[in-house]
């Protein structure tokens, strides 16, 4: 089943009266190119994780292409590629670029993991593709952050993936490095037939693929076309920083609270 399905999910941390989600609830049918926008707070990261199997006491029902995250962990692995945020790779192990592609394809081996000849092609020809092969023998760490997006998207394209899911892959970066990916993501959706479903504070480097977007503030506030949904109606009750200035609409990043 090509799609991913949520029913009233709500989701506590551990300790917290306020929920990070609150039932919510989407449907994606494949083939999509999916935004999910929101304030600080809104839960965005909690959801990617939700789906990607990384937090599993919530409440409500989860299907990923027809699998439970929360149960179905090895399955889960198989068919998504996570891509988390740059902030959050550890920047100080010392490890070349041609070695963080090939843990994608160790993460789905059993114990002893050995890379075989057949996955080094693997390796080599994600490399090419997304332009990063001579590249292959320096530290990931003196790489640039748009080089590095590069790598952390190839690390999860060499398993062969049914699905992206990351987690602001545009933080960090330049504006053109932004649109860069942005296009690159869309490349990968269009020529190789993966869904991607991403978390993402600024949206106008995917504006010209016209993505689907979803408006996440604890709960969904809309889900449907760019046009559609980056409306002042909408954008006015997800987000609790938004200033009219005439005919402008501007949308601050405060924490986000429960709006009505």
């Amino acid at each position: 089943m090509g799609e991913i399905v949520v029913k009233n999910l709500t989701y506590y941390y551990p300790g917290e009266e306020v929920p990070a989600l609150e039932e919510v609830t989407f449907t994606l049918k494949r083939p999509f190119y999916t935004i999910i926008m929101g304030p600080n707070g809104a839960g965005k990261t909690t959801l990617i994780k939700v789906l990607v199997g990384l937090l599993r006491d919530y409440f409500g029902e989860v299907r990923v292409y027809g699998h439970d995250p929360a149960r179905e962990r090895t399955e889960i692995s198989k068919i998504v590629g996570y891509v988390p945020q740059l902030i959050n790779v550890n920047d100080l192990a010392p490890i070349k670029v041609r070695e963080v592609i090939e843990m994608g394809l160790m993460s789905l081996q059993s114990p002893p993991r050995i890379i075989t000849e057949r996955d080094r092609k693997k390796v080599e020809e994600i490399m090419e593709m997304l332009k990063i092969r001579k590249y292959a023998d320096d530290m990931f760490t003196e790489l640039s952050g748009g080089l590095r997006q590069r790598v952390l998207l190839a690390r999860a394209l060499v398993k062969s993936p049914k699905i992206l899911l990351l987690d602001e892959p545009f933080s960090m970066l330049d504006f053109n490095i932004k649109c860069e990916i942005a296009g690159l993501l869309y490349e990968i959706h269009r020529d190789l037939n993966i869904d991607v479903l991403m978390v993402a504070h600024e949206v106008s480097p995917c504006i010209p693929y016209e993505p689907q977007v979803i408006v996440l503030n604890r709960r969904i506030y809309g889900i449907g076309k760019a046009s559609d949904v980056l409306r002042p109606e909408v954008l006015s009750r997800a987000y609790p920083g938004i200033t009219r200035m005439g005919g402008l609409m501007i949308i601050g990043e405060d924490h986000a609270h429960h709006p009505r």
